[in-house]
């Protein structure tokens, strides 16, 4: 990328711009003409437009206006762009010159913004986005990508949350929602001593995590690390909400803070509905004749999807409370449990993962019928995880591995990436836009962006056992281990 800042300065680009041809970019090495291509693209890009050719100018009423007129590249082809040329460039042109400064804070490339944060973030936008949505999309993507741009470049801070006020046992599952630029958000967790928590962060929280103390990055980590909270530590969430009633550990949840649902499945085979306002449990679904290990919400939280150590995969109507469907185990053998799963509505599917099965199943949510599998694991599948309507999604496995997968490529390549290093089983990861975050078995919680599988952004080390289960945003990772800790790493 810096190439093309020294080159706009050593000379004038050429004005003809020409249509992007992205099929070369696939095999940079072997390309003769590549920085010739790259600059054309380059400044295609900036001006957002693909000109008519002079062929089709010289149809009958064809004017030099019309010659002029130009056209929005259609999504497909910015994903290869941006695949070849991270968002990243226009920052850096945008910062190299300011005759590109200007083009690019015109009107005119507003769409070009909106294309590149819709590539980076591929869930669309986030909640505090959407509340200004006057605001342009070049400043919803700077701000935005202040943060992500850094993601591995500093060593993070770290709050423990263990002791009296925490969890007494193995923390099994976490849930981060989505922190504002005010710092307010909030955090769920269970455990398998039957408790499930829910913790608010407050603006002095964030405000004292997104700002830079006078303490260098690596003593806060000394500081910070092992410290139990306290109730006037206002480096750590607090506790505002605790739910019992799980007969045994809590293996799974879901939580939508707008519909005020908060839904826990666990080892006595039920899944329990909760009011997070008044603490209480409203139903209880049962059904399934093992432990219920996983959840996943569809239809803006209308119908649950949940699977459990029996193998079956049931669906509920979270309206009425009565059980829809039923499916499963596969090939009719209950020794295939289930250890994970994922909604993929924008696909119309639910993704699983079985004990003793090395293939991911593909169950269509018209005909509940399992179409495909995908197969590349060596060992277990015991995480899954997609968001949005983008159709990608990855997984975890006992083989120690993350694999991202694609489901629009040939079925022999759907699998499109392959990250390595971690040294135990992958228990837990998440996927959010180009960048994942994985849990394992090694004690390490790693940073990954998934278009460099050759090593992580970051390594997060300090808990004393396992992580069993991991999530993250923006600014901070949420880390839940058999240590009974649960971590908030501030990594921006």
């Amino acid at each position: 990328m810096r190439y093309l800042i020294g080159e706009q300065r050593k000379r004038t680009w050429s004005r003809d711009v020409r249509e992007p041809d992205v099929s070369p970019l696939r095999n940079r090495s072997e390309s003769v003409d590549f920085r010739r291509k790259m600059r054309s693209l380059a400044e295609a890009r900036i001006r957002g437009t693909t000109r008519i050719r002079a062929a089709d100018a010289t149809t009958p009423g064809a004017t030099a206006a019309d010659a002029s007129r130009s056209e929005p590249l259609p999504p497909e082809i910015w994903e290869v762009v941006f695949r070849a040329a991270s968002p990243s460039l226009l920052c850096n042109l945008r910062a190299g010159c300011r005759s590109w400064r200007d083009r690019l804070d015109s009107p005119e490339t507003e769409w070009l913004w909106e294309a590149a944060y819709c590539s980076e973030w591929r869930a669309g936008e986030r909640a505090s986005d959407r509340e200004d949505a006057s605001s342009p999309w070049r400043y919803r993507f700077l701000a935005r990508w202040w943060t992500h741009s850094r993601w591995g470049s500093r060593q993070p801070t770290v709050c423990t949350l263990m002791g009296k006020n925490a969890h007494g046992g193995t923390v099994t599952c976490v849930s981060l929602g989505e922190c504002g630029d005010s710092g307010e958000g909030h955090a769920l967790s269970a455990s398998d001593d039957g408790s499930v928590f829910l913790w608010r962060f407050s603006p002095s929280v964030a405000a004292n995590a997104q700002g830079n103390s006078g303490v260098s990055s690596q003593h806060a980590v000394a500081q910070q690390h092992h410290r139990q909270c306290r109730g006037d530590d206002v480096r750590c969430p607090q506790r505002v909400k605790q739910f019992y009633g799980q007969h045994g550990p809590v293996w799974c949840l879901w939580y939508d803070q707008q519909q005020e649902l908060l839904l826990s499945g666990g080892s006595d085979a039920t899944v329990k509905v909760w009011n997070p306002t008044s603490e209480r449990c409203e139903a209880t679904l049962r059904g399934h004749e093992g432990w219920v290990t996983c959840l996943g919400a569809m239809q803006a939280g209308r119908v649950l999807a949940s699977g459990g150590s029996d193998g079956i995969l049931k669906f509920w109507n979270l309206e009425s409370r009565q059980c829809l469907s039923s499916y499963g185990p596969p090939g009719g053998n209950p020794k295939h449990s289930m250890s994970c799963l994922a909604t993929v509505e924008a696909q119309g599917a639910v993704l699983t993962g079985h004990s003793f099965l090395r293939h991911l199943l593909r169950w269509d949510l018209e005909t509940m019928q399992c179409r495909e599998s995908f197969a590349g694991h060596e060992g277990d599948i015991y995480a899954i995880h997609a968001e949005g309507p983008s159709p990608m999604f990855v997984s975890g496995s006992k083989d120690r591995t993350v694999r991202v997968w694609d489901p629009r490529a040939p079925p022999d390549k759907c699998c499109v990436g392959v990250l390595r290093g971690h040294t135990g089983a992958v228990l837990d990861v998440k996927l959010r836009g180009n960048r994942a975050v994985s849990a394992s078995m090694d004690k390490t919680v790693r940073m990954w962006d998934i278009r460099q599988s050759a090593a992580p952004l970051a390594t997060l080390e300090g808990h004393s056992a396992e992580v069993h289960c991991v999530d993250f945003r923006d600014r901070m990772v949420l880390s839940g281990s058999r240590d009974t800790s649960l971590k908030v790493w501030t990594v921006v």
